[in-house]
């Protein structure tokens, strides 16, 4: 804002008064416009509102003042400011100026250099207020591109400690249900497929994954490469956790094999699946990751390993815990690294009533 752009209306009943405001300001290069009376003001500022309104006090039917005050009523016109210039010149009169809104109080007679000096100073204001509305706007955008990038990133309630806090200290799950989710053959895929079309499948599927896992109350902690971790019962307790994840692995199987009909590529997956006490926190300073650690993740790996193309390999701990409205396969006995001789299932799907 400046001369050359700033828009001034002029409020004034004196013809005189108002034909020298009017010329003082636009050889100053200011953009006038006049009214000599409160109800035609109002008429032009419903036609354009000005950078600064010079207002008189005493005219025929609406004072300045209870003009002032309706303008500061009004959102379009709230924060134009107004310059009262008055005969009145008490200090009760001035004080009423600025009860009513005014930034500033010029008395009649006027000396030309003092009302532009008090206008350059005001329209300085207003513009560097503009300026710094403009800069919160710019990082209150900021803010919330951060805030959303912390939510895609972190569970909800960690990103809003992160937020709220600084940091998010490290918790004990006491009883979570952690599945991991593998792509078969992805490496031999990898080595033949374009770039872009590989990513693009991964995206693809993982989309899908982090859908079924949403509306099954879970949460996606990571991805490496093409293994997908979930888990149920963090950051936020759920009785249900060992159903929900069921619920949500079997899903994951239904959607490839029905995607699998139509796909120009086929994939397949190996899940495990195992419940029990995780330790959850925030690894890094720099770039936020929220991981699980624990006895409960490493078993929950290992039956994926064991697992085999599109079926859900599940500890004895899941068995036991979902056996009366899942149905589950025999028992496999297998030897576990690092656990030994373990019985695992099969969890083939629901039971029907």
């Amino acid at each position: 804002m400046n001369n050359g752009t700033a828009s001034i209306l002029i409020v004034e009943d004196s013809p005189i008064n108002r034909k020298i405001l009017k010329h003082l300001l636009e050889k100053e290069g200011y953009h006038i416009r006049t009214a000599d009376h409160g109800q035609e003001a109002l008429a032009l500022l419903h036609e354009a509102i000005p950078d600064l309104i010079v207002l008189d006090i005493i005219m025929p039917g609406m004072d300045g003042l209870e003009l002032c005050r309706l303008l500061k009523q009004q959102e379009a016109t709230r924060d134009t400011p107004v310059i009262f210039i008055s005969s009145l010149d008490d200090t009760v009169d001035k004080l009423n100026g600025f009860a009513a809104g005014g930034v500033d109080y010029i008395t009649k007679p006027f000396h030309p250099s003092e009302v532009l000096a008090r206008i350059d100073t005001h329209l300085k204001l207003c513009r560097l207020q503009r300026q710094l509305e403009e800069k919160n706007r710019l990082l209150e955008v900021e803010k919330q591109k951060s805030e959303a990038l912390l939510l895609n990133v972190l569970p909800a309630r960690v990103a809003r400690e992160l937020m709220e806090k600084g940091s998010c200290a490290p918790q004990c799950f006491p009883e979570v249900t952690v599945c991991f989710v593998d792509l078969v053959q992805f490496t031999a895929a990898a080595a033949t497929l374009d770039p872009e079309i590989l990513i693009g499948e991964l995206n693809i599927l993982f989309t899908a994954f982090d859908r079924i896992a949403e509306a099954n109350q879970c949460e996606r902690m990571k991805t490496i490469g093409d293994a997908y971790l979930c888990v149920c019962g963090i950051p936020e307790g759920n009785p249900n956790h060992t159903q929900a994840m069921a619920d949500t692995a079997l899903a994951m199987r239904d959607y490839l094999a029905e995607r699998n009909r139509t796909a120009a590529l086929q994939w397949q997956v190996r899940i495990g699946m195992h419940s029990g006490p995780v330790v959850g926190g925030i690894v890094g300073t720099k770039k936020y990751l929220y991981d699980i650690f624990g006895d409960t993740v490493n078993f929950a790996a290992r039956l994926e390993e064991l697992s085999v193309p599109m079926c859900i390999n599940v500890s004895d701990e899941v068995h036991r815990r979902l056996r009366k409205t899942f149905v589950f396969s025999a028992p496999r006995h297998v030897d576990m690294k690092g656990k030994g001789l373990q019985s695992t299932y099969f969890l083939v799907g629901r039971q029907q009533n």
